[in-house]
């Protein structure tokens, strides 16, 4: 069996188990998707994920760290110039 049949097979897999955007997760690089680590800079794990984002699940979850990040982002730039400042009072 060629990786290409195999990656389908474990992608339809994953999309038998019925996941929802809340069994979707990201830690570091890799995506969990119903207890699969799936890390996208592995050729075999990038293609599943491909076949992955077909499902709306997927594209919710990825919207929401989307959202999150620019959350977070904005959460940064409220403290831009400040970091010494912040330093200090850690040190303190």
């Amino acid at each position: 069996m060629n990786n290409e049949n195999k990656n389908l097979q474990r992608a339809l897999a994953i999309l038998a188990t019925h996941p929802d955007e809340t069994e979707i997760s990201f830690c570091s690089i890799r995506v969990m998707v119903a207890g699969q680590k799936l890390c996208p800079q592995d050729p075999d794990d990038k293609e599943v994920l491909s076949i992955l984002m077909a499902s709306k699940e997927f594209g919710f979850a990825v919207s929401a760290i989307e959202v999150m990040a620019e959350e977070l982002r904005e959460m940064q730039r409220a403290y831009d110039g400040r970091i010494e400042l912040l330093k200090q009072m850690v040190a303190a």
